[in-house]
């Protein structure tokens, strides 16, 4: 279990207090969900065993939900996992909502039509209160599915190549992990034939995907004052992995515009052997990590260039390059598992 409710009858009222939005929003679908015969807990889908040991850290709330309190630990992460897409597409992914030790939520922030789009990800950032994290955590606890490791992927009797929405939850020294398959497609108004499928799957897919919608829309989940301060600011990565290919003699999509090729920024690295190539891609593709001064370089230069933008250090080699920023506490190195559906 995530942890025990305050043994304070006042502190919990209090909680409930703080995001009344996210909680009545719950409330209203686990009763509808208990109506139906309740939600699987890990003990009857869980993959894994036990949960994992939590990771060190301190730990924050007065009577609360312990949580780690470092900026760079996690304590909820929401993020995409496979699905039937390139894996260019998988490799630059980021996490749909992050909530750290510190307070901070990083998310997405709105996207635009324009063509070509931007090189970066409209990511944002905002820093949460004591109680907003304990608003969160309270939500996490309501809906009784993150007491194990948990995997529902009934969703593949009637859902093809769809992704996986991974909930990483770190709190009360616990690590856990539910991850869903199709989150959302077994909405019975949708329509479909889900005989095969456990109601209590279809109950746990209800609450998650209420959950994370109104992790989408924090805003007006949670009052003014979970917030330290008004308003979202831009998010500025201190790190990025950068994915390289050669398109030395292929055309390039729009023509000579101003702006489409640029200048590789680093005068002192080679781009064709820039980091270490990643077969899964298949065209020889390079993925290398920056950091630091080189970092804030790239970051200058990607928030002024388009996805279609080619890179050349000598005016004749051209390359393309796929960003994917580093948020707090991930490691720096292009070693992580890219596996599409």
């Amino acid at each position: 279990m995530i942890g025990n409710r305050p043994a304070d009858p006042g502190v919990h009222a209090a909680m409930k207090r703080t995001a009344p939005g996210l909680f009545v929003v719950l409330a209203v679908i686990l009763a509808a969900c208990a109506s139906a015969g309740g939600s699987p807990g890990a003990s009857e889908t869980d993959a894994g065993g036990s949960a994992p040991p939590g990771a060190s850290g301190g730990t924050g709330g007065t009577g609360g939900i312990e949580h780690p309190t470092a900026a760079d630990e996690p304590i909820l992460i929401v993020e995409d996992a496979g699905g039937f897409v390139m894996p260019q597409m998988i490799a630059t992914r980021v996490p749909t909502f992050a909530l750290y030790g510190d307070g901070r939520v990083i998310m997405q922030g709105a996207q635009t039509l324009q063509f070509p789009g931007p090189a970066l990800p409209p990511l944002i950032e905002r820093t949460m209160t004591e109680e907003g994290i304990q608003a969160v955590l309270e939500a996490v606890e309501d809906t009784n599915l993150f007491t194990g490791d948990l995997e529902l992927r009934g969703a593949m009797n009637v859902v093809a190549d769809a992704t996986d929405t991974v909930f990483h939850l770190n709190a009360n020294g616990d690590e856990v992990t539910v991850t869903v398959y199709a989150l959302g497609m077994l909405d019975p108004a949708l329509g479909g034939n889900f005989e095969n499928i456990d109601q209590a799957e279809i109950d746990a897919h209800a609450v998650l995907s209420q959950f994370r919608d109104a992790l989408m829309t924090i805003d007006t989940a949670v009052p003014a004052d979970a917030w330290e301060a008004e308003g979202w600011q831009p998010f500025t990565p201190t790190a990025f992995r950068l994915y390289v290919r050669d398109v030395t003699g292929e055309p390039i999509e729009g023509g000579e515009l101003p702006g489409v090729v640029r200048e590789w920024p680093l005068p002192d690295e080679d781009p064709a052997t820039f980091g270490e190539e990643v077969p899964v891609f298949g065209d020889g593709t390079r993925c290398g990590v920056v950091e630091g001064e080189d970092a804030a370089t790239w970051f200058t230069e990607l928030s002024v260039s388009t996805q279609q933008t080619i890179w050349t250090s000598d005016g004749e080699n051209r390359f393309t390059v796929l960003p994917r920023p580093l948020l707090p506490g991930e490691e720096p190195s292009c070693d992580q598992e890219i596996v599409a559906g």
